[in-house]
């Protein structure tokens, strides 16, 4: 089962999520986006930048709608990005509760046990390695399991909080439903797919519930405001924003003699990693998140909601007093903490100098010159390209030159070797080009006709000013060209830029024929009248002697029916 791709149907082609996808997991199979999930690393940014929507995911929504009828204790994580979302956070709260959840628990209780394990490993650990990397956002350890594996022997081995949560409620209730329930893609991936030992049942995104509630006729707005079940501190909430937790934990750091950096952005992560790789970088402690302001800026934050700093503002003021009551408190002492990072390398087959050299050539770029590196097709340049179309991961066809260099040799070769007139006009209808077959058929050599005026063709020039003044095409236009004695069925196409296309099927003969034919008919229909006509006569004549002949017998017999009747009488 996937987790996650496009829709095949709403997909246009525009590579805007090839552009966006920091380790380009993006396929094109047949001209259609697909997510390879081998190579993801689940930020969720091809699904926010996509136009049309084209996004498709795996979803729990009936699996909890399921366990909240069949009476299974369910139990909602909440991601605190929701702080900065909703104008007054209470009031949703008491609409998961209408859904039929029995706990609210915020994932902020758990980022705060988070924090200490941070500091404690940061004291103990201090001058045996370099680097401190948290372990907050799921889809940064798995882009350094995936393509920095070097570096995860810095990774904090912490649990993520969301992973936390989830054993805290487990320990709890061993047989509760947990579901997550906020703006994040790459926490469902992280627990995808399910087996016995997850902490976290299900994943529901802001977007999702907010779904589910319009459905079940749940109007937040109208209901009174509760506190969660189980909330967290000043710290806790604040680590939805940039930079995660790394301000509560920034005097161990400066203590032990390392810097501290917050990075937010896979772009800006690259070149972090770049440098921990090249050991550039100094002693430091790093909090990073993959989305720019980290979880309040996540691909599933609910349209129609406060801006990305209106809700960083939002969270910031919140936490200043908090809800005024934490809730049952978890006995972390008694909670595993552990996390291990498994490297997965991505294997990536490198194409040889060769073999990108011979792809470039096939996509017309024999030289550096043809390089045009314009990001297009998605990827910085073409070389880049080149190799991912090595991969199977991209194909000729989203490379623009390309196509236009085909598109070119397709129009030429049409051009050239089309049986119809055809020439193209500029915007004072003076000829650009005109076809050899245009050459033959109306006298003129290319020289002698190239930027004269359309009227030169033996052709009026109504049309074509109506075709470029209301930008409009004309079809079928039957015309008779005088000087060639040539009848045409001529095609007006106006094209953006001010230039008329015409083609010209040459139907002389076939005008011919049509004359002859009619000429035919004629003909026929006048014979076939003289036939009736005679036939008219003719019987009209023989009907005439009949009526003579039978009139004269009516007498004679008569007259002899009258002698023998007299006869009889005697």
């Amino acid at each position: 089962m996937r987790l996650f791709n496009f829709t095949v149907s709403n997909c246009s082609n525009c590579n805007k999520c090839v552009r966006e996808c920091p380790v380009k997991a993006i396929r094109f199979v047949n001209n259609e986006a697909q997510i390879d999930e081998d190579k993801c690393i689940a930020c969720g940014h091809c699904f926010k930048v996509c136009p049309r929507h084209a996004r498709n995911m795996a979803n729990d929504i009936d699996t909890v709608k399921n366990k909240i009828n069949s009476g299974t204790k369910t139990i909602a994580c909440l991601d605190s990005a929701y702080l900065g979302i909703f104008k007054e956070p209470g009031k949703f709260i008491t609409g998961l509760r209408k859904l039929g959840f029995d706990s609210i628990q915020e994932i902020a209780v758990a980022s705060e046990r988070a924090e200490e394990l941070y500091i404690k490993y940061i004291n103990e650990n201090a001058g045996r390695q370099k680097y401190f990397i948290t372990s907050t956002c799921p889809a940064i350890y798995i882009f350094i399991k995936k393509y920095h594996p070097q570096l995860e022997k810095y990774l904090l081995p912490v649990a993520p909080p969301m992973i936390l949560l989830g054993r805290a409620v487990k320990a709890e209730e061993k047989n509760s439903h947990t579901v997550y329930i906020g703006p994040c893609l790459s926490k469902k991936y992280e627990t995808f797919p399910k087996n016995d030992d997850t902490v976290m049942n299900s994943h529901i995104t802001l977007v999702e519930i907010m779904r589910i509630m319009r459905s079940s006729g749940i109007d937040i707005n109208t209901l009174e405001p509760t506190y969660p079940d189980r909330a967290a501190g000043k710290s806790g909430e604040n680590y939805s924003i940039a930079g995660d937790i790394w301000q509560v934990i920034r005097e161990a750091v400066c203590n032990n003699g390392y810097d501290y950096a917050r990075v937010q952005g896979i772009e800006n992560v690259k070149l972090l990693f770049e440098s921990m790789e090249n050991n550039t970088l100094e002693k430091c402690f790093v909090g990073i998140s993959a989305c720019i302001e980290s979880c309040i800026n996540g691909p599933f934050i609910p349209k129609n909601t406060n801006g990305l700093y209106c809700r960083r503002q939002k969270i910031k003021a919140f936490a200043e007093h908090g809800w005024g009551t934490r809730g049952k408190q978890i006995d972390w002492d008694k909670i595993d903490s552990s996390f291990e990072f498994r490297a997965n390398p991505v294997k990536i087959n490198k194409a040889s100098e060769k073999e990108i050299t011979e792809i470039l050539r096939k996509m017309g770029k024999k030289s550096k010159a043809d390089e045009y590196n314009c990001g297009g097709c998605g990827y910085d340049t073409c070389r880049k390209k080149a190799q991912a179309v090595y991969e199977g991961m991209d194909t000729y066809e989203t490379c623009w030159q390309y196509m236009k260099q085909k598109a070119k040799i397709q129009r030429d070769v049409i051009f050239l070797n089309s049986v119809d007139i055809l020439f193209l006009l500029d915007k004072n209808l003076n000829v650009i080009k005109l076809n050899p077959v245009g050459l033959r058929k109306l006298g003129f050599n290319e020289f002698e006709i190239v930027g004269k005026y359309v009227t030169e063709l033996g052709i009026d020039d109504k049309i074509c000013k109506e075709a470029l003044n209301i930008k409009r095409d004309y079809i079928n236009i039957k015309i008779y060209i005088e000087k060639q004695k040539l009848t045409v069925l001529a095609n007006f196409v106006y094209i953006d830029g001010g230039e008329i296309f015409v083609s010209m099927r040459d139907i002389t003969d076939e005008e011919k024929q049509k004359k002859e034919i009619s000429k035919l008919r004629m003909h026929t229909v006048y014979t076939a009248q003289n036939v009736i006509e005679k036939q008219m006569r003719v019987a009209q004549e023989i009907a005439s002697v009949l009526g003579e002949t039978t009139a004269e017998t009516k007498v004679v017999l008569n007259r002899l029916k009258e002698i023998v009747m007299k006869e009889e009488d005697e």
